[in-house]
C-alpha cells in the first residue's frame, strides 16, 4: 500500500510528540526486543521519535507475487542486503524503485539530500518509479531460489489497474523483476496505553504490524487499542482482519464508503457519536491517523476539537491526495 514520503519529502506529515501538562507520561525508550521470522518487525529497537539518519539504496529482485484480495497485490523483495535490515518501528515503510522492464535500477546515493531529489537527479532515460510502501513482513533468514540464505520483506500494493505509476508497476511485476528499497523509518509509538488507531486501505498493512507487534511483545495492551478501518469493500482489505483481532483489542470498527468522501463522513460522524456516548476510546491519549490526505485531516479535527486530544498527540500522516498523483 502506498505510504508515506519520508520526513522532508512532498506529502510527509510528522508531529513531535510534546508533552503536555495532564497528559499520560511517555514511555521510555524500549530495549531491544526479538520477533520470530514472520512478523514485520525483527531485532527492533522502538524508539519515541522512530526514524533514519541514513537512507540506503538496496538492490532486490521480486521472487513472488499474489493477491491476497482482490485489490491487494502482494510483491515478496529479496536481497542479501535485508539480512542486516533492523526495522525502526513495526508500521516502518520504504521508497520501492521502480525501473522499467529489462532495466536495473542504476546507482542512486541519497546523501546529502533526500531520495526524490536523488532519483530526479538521474537521466531520464534510467530514471526508475519512486513510491512509498508499508513493510508487510520482514525475514530475515529465508532461502533464495538457489539455496543461498537472503532476506525478503512483503509489501502490500493498493491496485486499481492503470490509475498510476506503482499501481501499473505492481500488476505487472513477475519473479525475476529487479528493483530496489530504501528504508525510511516508523511512525508510531507507544505513546500512550490507550490509543486509536485509524486507517484506510492503504495504511492497513502498517496497522496490521502494529498490531502483530503489540500482540507479540505488549499483549496486555490490546485491549486498549481502538481500532477503526476504512474500506470501500472486502476488495482493499486482506482478509481475516475482523476474525483475527475482535475479542483482543478493546474496539475494532469498519467504515464502509463507495466513495472517500463518504467514507471521511462516516468517520467523523462515528467518532462523533463516540465522544457524546463516554466511549472507552475517548480517553485515548495518542491517535495515529494514516491514509487519505482530507480524511486524517477530518478526523485529527474531531479529535482535537471534539474529543479534545492536544494537536501534538495525533500523529497523523497523508500517504495519498485524492485527485493529485504524486511526481
Amino acid at each position: 500500500m502506498r505510504a508515506p514520503g519520508p520526513r522532508g519529502r512532498p506529502g510527509a506529515r510528522r508531529h513531535r510528540h510534546r508533552h503536555h501538562p495532564g497528559a499520560r507520561p511517555r514511555r521510555p525508550r524500549e530495549d531491544p526486543v526479538t520477533t520470530t521470522p514472520a512478523t514485520a518487525v525483527r531485532d527492533l529497537s522502538l524508539p519515541t521519535e522512530p526514524g533514519r539518519a541514513d537512507t540506503p539504496v538496496l538492490p532486490a529482485t521480486v521472487t513472488a507475487v499474489t493477491s491476497p484480495a482482490a485489490s491487494i497485490r502482494r510483491l515478496t523483495l529479496s536481497s542479501p542486503a535485508f539480512r542486516d535490515l533492523v526495522l525502526t518501528g513495526p508500521d516502518e515503510y520504504l521508497g520501492l524503485l521502480m525501473p522499467e522492464p529489462g532495466r536495473a535500477v542504476p546507482p542512486v546515493d541519497p546523501t546529502g539530500t533526500n531520495l526524490r531529489a536523488a532519483v530526479n537527479a538521474l537521466p531520464a532515460h534510467d530514471r526508475p518509479l519512486l513510491r512509498w510502501y508499508s513493510v508487510r513482513n520482514l525475514r530475515r533468514d529465508a532461502v533464495a531460489p538457489d539455496g543461498s540464505p537472503t532476506g525478503e520483506i512483503d509489501v502490500d500494493v493498493l491496485v486499481h489497474g492503470d490509475s498510476g505509476p506503482g499501481s501499473r508497476w505492481a500488476l505487472r511485476a513477475r519473479p525475476g523483476r529487479r528493483c530496489a528499497v530504501s528504508p525510511a523509518g516508523g511512525i508510531w509509538c507507544r505513546a500512550s496505553t490507550r490509543q486509536l488507531l485509524v486507517a484506510d486501505p492503504t495504511a492497513v498493512p502498517a496497522l496490521r504490524s502494529i498490531l502483530e507487534f503489540t500482540r507479540d511483545h505488549h499483549p496486555a495492551e490490546l485491549a486498549d487499542l481502538h481500532v477503526v478501518v476504512l474500506a470501500s469493500g472486502p476488495a482493499d482489505l486482506e482478509p481475516g482482519l475482523r476474525e483475527e483481532w475482535e475479542g483482543s483489542v478493546g474496539t475494532l470498527a469498519t467504515v464502509t464508503g463507495a466513495t472517500v468522501t463518504e467514507q471521511a463522513r462516516e468517520v467523523t460522524t462515528l467518532l462523533s457519536g463516540w465522544a457524546a456516548a463516554g466511549h472507552p476510546a475517548t480517553g485515548a491519549g495518542y491517535a495515529w491517523v494514516c491514509g487519505e490526505q482530507g480524511l486524517c485531516k477530518d478526523v485529527r479535527r474531531v479529535l482535537v476539537d471534539t474529543w479534545g486530544l492536544a494537536g501534538a498527540d495525533v500523529r497523523w500522516v497523508t500517504y495519498w491526495i485524492l485527485g493529485r498523483e504524486r511526481p
